[in-house]
């Protein structure tokens, strides 16, 4: 059991996880589409709920494989890793300051501090059960409702693609490539923290988080780079809702979700803490690159902690 042979299937496996969402989320929209489903559905809905699609793949194999604390570890890790990397690396690197309209800061913001606040709380007996799973799919669907609303009353025409059954297929394809490369990430990251003696939650909660992250940080340094900020904040701030309100409520439904010592004496802090540096950052409604050094230095201080540097 190599350490570079578990590395080299860990990378392909998040590559391949990472390509099956993006495949599944585009070809579901073309079949949409061609269905002509409303552009709520295929425009909207399906793209906010895809970017937490790798995260809900190596979440629900962690469930299956009884690592309750990995998937705890996966979201808490991917929300942390989407603000202070997402946000603060990006600014720090592209030197520009993430502005953004008072709408985000008003309405995505307090749904993703509600997320969080229920999570705390129903952690609090340090294990979330099917009923509490049930409140957080509450919450989602309050989001998707403000995510219609917002929406509802675009007037823009869409072109009707026709229907192909290969969109089928293909949706098919990007399925099976999500259950087959979860299955081989979370192995290879239990088996990795057996040969380096780590805790498995601690590197869910920084490779696989990291991993899942990688599309969020090349599309935000991109639209950065386009002055496009408004889209970097709404995808991160959609997507961190997502994987704490949809990955947890399922979770809960395949079995009792428990967490260890380390998510609830360290993970769950830093998560809370990046929630209110967020937000006192956010009170002018931008990022600077001076806030950006600082979440930055914040997110290497939750790894320090994290794998006991610290």
């Amino acid at each position: 059991m190599s350490l570079i042979l578990q590395l080299v299937i860990f990378g392909i496996s998040a590559v391949a996880l990472i390509w099956s969402a993006d495949f599944l989320v585009k070809n579901s929209e073309k079949l949409g589409n061609s269905l002509k489903l409303p552009h709520f559905i295929t425009g909207v809905l399906i793209l906010s709920i895809g970017t937490s699609l790798p995260e809900l793949a190596t979440g629900i194999a962690s469930m299956l494989r009884d690592e309750p604390d990995m998937l705890l570890g996966n979201v808490i890790g991917s929300d942390v890793a989407n603000i202070l990397l997402g946000l603060g690396f990006l600014a720090l690197i592209t030197r520009k300051n993430i502005e953004y309209h008072q709408q985000i800061f008003e309405v995505h913001f307090p749904i993703f501090m509600i997320s969080v606040f229920m999570l705390v709380v129903t952690l609090w007996d340090n294990v979330i059960t099917p009923t509490e799973g049930i409140l957080f799919l509450l919450v989602m669907a309050a989001y998707i409702w403000f995510l219609f609303s917002a929406k509802k009353n675009s007037k823009k025409e869409k072109h009707h693609q026709k229907f192909s059954w290969k969109f089928v297929v293909f949706i098919l394809i990007g399925i099976a490539g999500l259950v087959t490369a979860s299955h081989f990430l979370i192995d290879s990251v239990i088996n990795l923290a057996t040969i380096c003696g780590l805790g498995k939650a601690s590197l869910a909660a920084t490779l696989v988080a990291v991993g899942t992250s990688i599309p969020e940080l090349v599309v935000g340094y991109s639209a950065i780079k386009r002055k496009n900020t408004e889209m970097v904040i709404g995808n991160i701030l959609g997507s961190n809702i997502f994987n704490i309100v949809l990955i947890l409520s399922i979770g809960s439904f395949i079995a009792p979700i428990s967490a260890s010592a380390i998510t609830m004496q360290v993970m769950l802090p830093f998560l809370v803490g990046t929630v209110l540096v967020y937000w006192v950052a956010s009170k002018d409604k931008k990022i600077t690159i001076q806030e950006g050094a600082g979440m930055t230095v914040l997110y290497v201080l939750f790894l320090g902690k994290l794998f006991g540097f610290l």
